[in-house]
């Protein structure tokens, strides 16, 4: 099943890559129906059509996001679980999860190498 439309997405993707794909050994790519961004082998999240799901945030951060800029369960197969879609209507919502993302890319980013 297919998650991320590019065609709606497009402005909203560039303006998150424009910041995100910036940060050293951050990269993309399509996995299971998403738009994946990665450090290293580490999802730090992923575009969905009107949505971002940002991975491992810590309960705090994940409940101020939650309440900041609402969203849903993300669904898989209709499973839901963890994982929260937060809406993105347009290029200018992404600046206000980016320092979600960003706390993300640095965890993963200090971890890297550490088992």
């Amino acid at each position: 099943m297919k998650y991320y439309d590019e065609e709606k997405m497009v402005e909203i993707r560039k303006a998150f890559e424009d910041e995100a794909l910036t940060w050293k050994g951050v990269s993309s790519r399509p996995m299971m129906g998403c738009l994946c961004y990665f450090y290293d082998r580490k999802v730090i999240g992923f575009l969905v059509t009107n949505g971002i799901v940002v991975m491992k945030l810590s309960e705090k951060d994940q409940k101020e996001l939650k309440e900041k800029f609402g969203g849903k369960p993300f669904e898989m197969a209709g499973q839901t679980g963890r994982l929260w879609v937060t809406p993105l209507s347009g290029p200018k919502d992404v600046g206000s999860v980016l320092p979600f993302v960003k706390k993300r890319y640095e965890e993963a980013f200090s971890t890297h190498g550490k088992t």
